[in-house]
């Protein structure tokens, strides 16, 4: 069964099952769904880029919101420290917004005989070094940690500028606003850019940066995505860049797959959830950069 997404036919059945798989990573991992959904559709379906970026910010609305109340009721979110971070990426989603319209208007580019589109090829090399950098840093940790479940020092601790802010829930007695507020900022330029709520970088950050215990993070990490996703939706649907259709068709099956991913988390030791994401993240930075090759070569 075919339905038209902005004129390119599309499976309805893939995208079911797309749906259903990034829902249940979503929930497992404290991503939006984003990050794993943005270059499959693109390639594997061949939706628009700036498309994908509004649709999926919709969907994965309902994504995280279906996985937060999950991860609530399993006491996995810190309300405070989600609506702290949360603010600061506010202003980031609109920054990124903005780059995209930008690279919208450049145009296209001449490599070899193929003429390609900017909002394409920037995002994606951008998407490619970001994710390699997290997966690599993620593996590293995580494969010195396997056997043990508590999280790693937060390095963003270490930085004494006040005023300071506490969160309790997390364990965190102390820490900077600045830490809590400056990350997020640069952070919240993702959705706005890639169409990804910023979970991929916001999970290890609380981890690392924060030393989060990983449950908590993830727990955490969904409700700052919903908040960044929400203002993200807002700001592409302004722009024309949703379409109802694919989200619709996507939320059906995310936001049922998200609650058994939000369980499933409670059955998995802390470390080995931190290691199988790297791989998770690799898995699709090897999509995207097969199809950077397409596109150049």
């Amino acid at each position: 069964m075919l339905v038209l997404i902005n004129s390119v036919p599309v499976n309805v059945l893939g995208l079911l099952a797309v749906g259903c798989a990034v829902g249940f990573l979503s929930g497992f991992f404290g991503i939006g769904g984003g990050a794993l959904i943005t270059p499959i559709l693109q390639i594997f379906f061949g939706i628009p880029f700036e498309i994908c970026v509004g649709s999926i910010l919709a969907q994965a609305i309902g994504t995280s919101f279906s996985a937060t109340l999950r991860h609530w009721q399993l006491g996995n979110v810190d309300l405070k420290l989600a609506i702290t971070f949360a603010g600061g990426s506010l202003i980031g989603v609109e920054i990124g917004a903005r780059i995209l319209d930008h690279l919208k208007l450049m145009g296209q580019i001449e490599i070899g005989r193929q003429q390609i589109p900017m909002v394409e090829l920037y995002p994606k090399w951008l998407f490619f070094i970001l994710l390699l950098v997290v997966a690599m840093g993620i593996l590293i940790e995580s494969s010195r940690k396997r056997e043990s479940g508590n999280p790693p020092n937060g390095f963003l601790r270490s930085l004494q500028v006040p005023p300071y802010i506490t969160f309790p829930t997390s364990r965190i007695q102390r820490i900077s606003i600045i830490s809590a507020t400056y990350p997020a900022l640069l952070i919240g330029i993702m959705p706005g850019l890639l169409g990804i709520g910023g979970g991929i970088i916001i999970l290890p950050l609380l981890i690392y940066g924060y030393g989060v215990r990983t449950r908590m993070a993830i727990g955490t990490s969904l409700s700052i995505v919903f908040f960044s996703v929400f203002f993200g939706t807002v700001a592409h649907g302004l722009r024309g860049n949703c379409n109802l259709t694919l989200v619709a068709i996507l939320l059906v099956g995310s936001t049922i797959a998200a609650q058994f991913g939000a369980i499933a988390t409670q059955k998995i030791n802390a470390s080995s959830i931190r290691f199988y994401f790297a791989f998770v993240v690799l898995a699709v930075d090897g999509i995207i950069l097969v199809d950077l090759f397409k596109l150049i070569f």
